[in-house]
């Protein structure tokens, strides 16, 4: 607490240029949440992350619903423990050959990011097949900022690895089980994307917009539009957004 304000972590990590096109979307969040409520809020990024500051009557309440809607992050080393469930976000996006960093939020007694494996990656996204990370990562739309919710399955000293949990996995899997491409928008709130949609005159060619994340989105095409032409015709609605397309595996 700091001169009367309450502090909270939330388990939403955000691109920095999105908090701040975004800014006006957070604030009508945290309005909503407070509806009732006597309370007063900011936010602002740690590390990436959504950090709370609340203060008044119902400070303490209001900031509990938003732990429970979006989660918290371990924060300190010595809170995690094997086989946790946290909430994680892809980070280094195909620098590495033997595997994916995952944030998950570790920040004391310094900033420790977890590793996602290889063997791992295979066994649960390629059918044990002995494909690349960045083959992996590029075929399941796997980038920077994209949430993933994991399983802790090793700690030893600094070394934090983890797995993708049953959900986070089968959400992966069920995508490749219908003929719908996707684009992945990195960095816009969903009214930034539904907005972007309809100037693009692409209603028509977008079944949906669903929020991975608050400035995560994934655009579901319908059946026979492509990805890729859709980045083209929305991309200059969305410049300095990240947009990356999930094709739908071919059939043999």
């Amino acid at each position: 607490m700091v001169e009367g304000w309450q502090v909270a972590t939330l388990a939403e990590k955000i691109p920095p240029h999105a908090l701040r096109q975004g800014s006006h979307f957070l604030r009508n969040n945290l309005v909503k949440q407070a509806k009732g409520l006597n309370v007063e809020s900011e936010f602002s990024l740690e590390g990436y992350w959504l950090q709370i500051r609340a203060k008044g009557e119902d400070a303490d309440a209001f900031l509990n619903l938003l732990k429970q809607e979006y989660g918290e992050p371990p924060v300190s080393r010595s809170r995690l423990e094997k086989w946790d469930v946290v909430n994680g976000f892809v980070t280094g996006a195909g620098r590495i050959g033997y595997g994916v960093y995952i944030d998950i939020g570790i920040k004391d007694p310094a900033p420790k990011d977890a590793l996602y494996p290889l063997h791992r990656m295979r066994a649960q996204l390629a059918d044990g097949e002995a494909r690349s990370s960045r083959e992996i990562l590029d075929e399941n739309a796997l980038v920077d900022y994209v949430p993933l919710k994991v399983i802790v399955t090793e700690l030893e000293g600094e070394k934090i690895s983890v797995e993708l949990s049953d959900g986070a996995r089968d959400r992966l899997v069920s995508w490749r089980k219908y003929p719908f491409d996707r684009v992945i928008v990195v960095g816009a709130d969903k009214i930034q994307v539904e907005t972007a949609v309809r100037a693009a005159g692409l209603q028509s060619d977008i079944v949906k917009v669903e929020s991975l994340s608050l400035f995560v989105q994934s655009l579901l095409c319908k059946i026979g539009t492509d990805a890729p032409g859709v980045i083209v015709k929305i991309g200059n609605r969305l410049r300095g957004i990240g947009l990356s397309s999930y094709r739908t595996p071919v059939r043999l």
